[in-house]
């Protein structure tokens, strides 16, 4: 059962949804729009209108659907 917790990817929970990522950078909080098309162990990948973001997991502050 534990094994197939660590396999469910953030991007699967929210396939298809926009959503909002709050992250902090540089001592700056920035916010994304879009829609996460990956992630992996260490980052999210976030697609939306004006291309494409990688943000770390650690600096992700908030996800908002």
């Amino acid at each position: 059962m534990e094994d197939r917790e660590k396999d469910k990817k953030l991007a699967s929970f929210l396939k298809d949804a926009d959503v909002k990522i709050v992250w902090k950078e540089d001592d700056k909080t920035k916010v994304g729009r879009g829609r996460i098309m990956d992630d992996d162990d260490n980052f999210i990948y976030l697609t939306g209108d004006r291309g494409r973001v990688i943000v770390s997991k650690t600096d992700v502050i908030a996800i908002k659907q």
